[in-house]
């Protein structure tokens, strides 16, 4: 396991997406998550390529008209809307985030859309045994107390149904000055607690009763998202003065995540870090 030396607190992953929330929009779109490609031929935009990954998901998950869906970690709430609108599924996004949650709540209002919550995941109130399905798309690494956050999936899972997550997970091998240099401040200024091996997620799950069915190392098709993201980082500095303010500002303490950029690709390139996807199932 990977932690930095001073772990974020929820309420600064909070404030993390609350104060980038504008940027985060421009650069990603309404999926605040990579993008997925085939492959080098593939030539989709980010827009589409991330929610590809979304469809990727619900397509593991077996979600069906009706089921009741969880979508951990929702953002702005793309993912849940996918699933209510096209899949018929009936849903509950929950984020830390309240400005992702009021820009999910500006766009949605449709008979049928998701039910999207302000709340902690470790303590979403939900009953035992409600949901069909779970997703949870690259938000896990943000919550301490891992063994509890997969505690609370079984929990909510009816018997037999799936979880399915992407996740950002730290290789095997350790190296300390990979560890110190790359993963180390990826975590720091990407306000996450933690971060995991394929190996520890596995055994989490486990230990809280979720069988592992399926994994996929995604790096190679979700990696090409960081260039673009540079790409619009610099021209988005380049045409605005309040960019660049916000950029200079050494009271934005966000405004770290633009060096996380780099180092993410660092990570990628020489496999420190992996991005990884499950498919589980309570027993």
């Amino acid at each position: 396991m990977i932690a930095p030396r001073s772990p974020a607190a929820q309420a600064a992953v909070a404030a993390h997406y609350d104060g980038l929330d504008a940027y985060y929009r421009e650069l990603w779109g309404e999926h605040v998550h990579h993008g997925l490609w085939s492959g080098p031929s593939d030539d989709a935009s980010v827009e589409v390529a991330t929610r590809g990954l979304a469809e990727y998901v619900i397509g593991l998950a077996r979600v069906r008209p009706g089921d009741r869906v969880i979508d951990v970690g929702c953002g702005y709430g793309a993912t849940s809307r996918l699933l209510a609108r096209e899949h018929g599924a009936r849903v509950t996004g929950m984020t830390l985030s309240a400005a992702q949650a009021a820009y999910a709540r500006s766009v949605g209002g449709r008979p049928g859309d998701p039910e999207v919550l302000v709340r902690d995941w470790l303590e979403n109130g939900l009953e035992d045994q409600e949901a069909d399905a779970v997703v949870a798309i690259e938000c896990l690494s943000h919550m301490p107390d891992k063994p509890r956050v997969f505690a609370e999936v079984a929990r909510v899972l009816k018997p037999g149904a799936r979880v399915v997550l992407t996740d950002w997970l730290a290789c095997s091998e350790r190296r300390g000055w990979r560890d110190r240099h790359v993963l180390e401040p990826i975590c720091a200024e990407g306000r996450l607690p933690s971060m995991h091996t394929v190996r520890e997620y596995g055994a989490l799950m486990a230990d809280a009763g979720l069988e592992v069915v399926r994994f996929e190392d995604l790096s190679r098709h979700v990696s090409r998202t960081w260039p673009i993201i540079v790409r619009r980082m610099v021209a988005r500095a380049a045409r605005d003065p309040e960019a660049r303010r916000f950029l200079r500002d050494r009271l934005q303490e966000d405004r770290v995540f633009a060096l996380t950029v780099p180092r993410i690709m660092a990570a990628y390139t020489t496999r420190a870090m992996v991005q990884g996807l499950f498919v589980a199932r309570k027993a």
